[in-house]
């Protein structure tokens, strides 16, 4: 469990990280079993129309319909900025079944080989539903239910109830006194799928939404180019000896795909650079986040699923090339050329500074951050501000004060600023979210052979990526 637990720290989740799902694992398995695609594909497709043909029959027998939406946008809820580029994606026709207790309306959903996105709005209809639906108990893990319709079920697979995938949510404005509506995001499709059924735990079994999925198009990468990539949080030690091979690149308007190979002893990750529109180079750490992955140590084969922060367009108005190792690939095709190296993107140290609570993590030395960045730090002595800029962005701490301004607008921070022998010392994270940086303290395990329950963690020095 220890990757797993660093891949949720990685992405800051709240408390303990989620345990492996059986299920998702076996559909891991098998694909990687899979030898004839071409041959799968076709089956499945067969298998598909079934499954399609008979959600068709259970939607006329439950009163499951569709119905015309309009300027359906449960994209806003994952993506910042304009979501424009991803509208003509958008499936617009709603879904409703129901029971006697309530109706589940699936209103939208837009999609790519590797995430779907949807809305699922809950609609009580009996007095017990309608007292429930207001609990805390309503929102819990029989909520919600969805399943990608792709390949054939596992053997031992309950018919009534499939497997969920991985299945993020969160809670957006009600339409209805007696209604709890939902942003879904169904993650970690691995490769494309033409429907997924969604369902409710609270609702008699068989009343399913079966919603066609049509992908956003994709563009692949072919780039087979080496370097030394961004480290995890256990320092790598052999790195120059044994590089990091990124050998394709595939981005839709929603995600970015990168695999990779690599025998370093220790993680390696790739660190890519995206060339827009306007000629402004934006790093990976400002363009997007990690989503999901998959390795094999044995054949030192990597994969990492990340969704960009904002739709992109990927018509010649948005990216129009991957930067990775100094080579720049275009996405019309065109043959790729070398840039000059820019040393204020790669990765580098900064001090470990104490915590500032017991409940906090290590903070970070305000200055010595901000100008290895290559921002400025200025402390005005009247007034006690410390003013970071970075990347166009302003940052203002105070010592003793835990609200930050960014570019005036009042940020709460985990803990407030203190001195730490003469250096400012703060929460990481206002620097994160601000200036759209990564980073983390390096550390490693040391596990007592007679004991392995016995763990010591040695710690480093944080591990900035611009």
């Amino acid at each position: 469990m220890a990757r797993l637990d660093k891949l949720w720290r990685s992405v800051d989740g709240p408390g303990l990280p989620p345990r492996l799902d059986s299920g998702r694992v076996k559909a891991r398995v098998n694909a990687a079993l899979d030898a004839d695609q071409a041959e799968r594909k076709i089956y499945m497709k067969q298998k598909l129309r079934v499954a399609l043909i008979a959600a068709a029959a259970v939607a006329a027998l439950t009163g499951s319909a569709f119905a015309a939406t309009t300027n359906w946008n449960g994209l806003s809820s994952w993506f910042q900025g304009d979501t424009a580029p991803a509208q003509e994606y958008i499936h617009n026709a709603a879904q409703t079944v129901s029971d006697e207790n309530y109706s589940m309306t699936v209103e939208g959903s837009a999609a790519d080989d590797y995430t779907a996105y949807l809305t699922v709005t809950f609609t009580a209809l009996s007095d017990e539903a309608k007292e429930f639906i207001h609990s805390d108990d309503f929102n819990s893990i029989d909520l919600l239910y969805v399943h990608p319709v792709r390949e054939e079920k596992p053997a031992d697979e309950d018919d009534d109830l499939p497997r969920s995938f991985s299945i993020p949510y969160q809670e957006t404005e009600s339409p209805g006194e007696n209604s709890r509506r939902f942003e879904v995001s169904l993650q970690d499709l691995s490769g494309p799928v033409d429907a997924v059924q969604v369902w409710c735990g609270y609702m008699e079994t068989d009343k399913r939404v079966t919603l066609p999925i049509t992908p956003a198009p994709t563009l692949t990468l072919k780039l087979g180019v080496s370097g030394p990539g961004a480290m995890d949080f256990i320092p790598v030690k052999d790195a120059d000896e044994n590089p990091l091979t990124i050998s394709e690149v595939t981005i839709s308007p929603f995600t970015c795909l990168v695999k990779w190979q690599c025998f370093a002893d220790g993680e390696l990750y790739p660190n890519l650079r995206f060339r827009m529109a306007d000629g402004t180079v934006l790093t990976q750490s400002q363009m997007m986040h990690h989503q999901s992955g998959s390795a094999n140590p044995a054949t030192g084969s990597y994969e990492n699923l990340y969704r960009f922060y904002e739709v992109q367009a990927l018509d010649g108005t948005g990216i129009v090339s991957i930067i990775a190792f100094d080579m720049e690939y275009p996405l019309d095709g065109s043959k790729p050329a070398q840039v000059e190296h820019d040393d204020a993107l790669d990765p580098f140290t900064v001090t470990r500074m104490e915590k500032l609570s017991d409940q906090s993590g290590y903070s970070v030395p305000v200055r010595e951050l901000t100008e290895k960045l290559g921002g400025t730090c200025d402390w005005d002595p009247a007034t006690g501000n410390v003013t970071c800029v970075y990347r166009g962005v302003t940052v203002v701490l105070k010592a003793r004060d835990a609200t930050a301004l960014v570019d005036g607008r009042p940020v709460d921070m985990v803990e407030a600023p203190a001195e730490q022998n003469g250096v400012l010392a703060a929460d990481w994270l206002v620097f994160k979210e601000a200036w759209s940086i990564n980073g983390f303290v390096q550390r490693e395990n040391i596990y007592n052979e007679k004991d392995p329950t016995d763990v010591t963690t040695i710690w480093g020095d944080w591990y900035i990526i611009p």
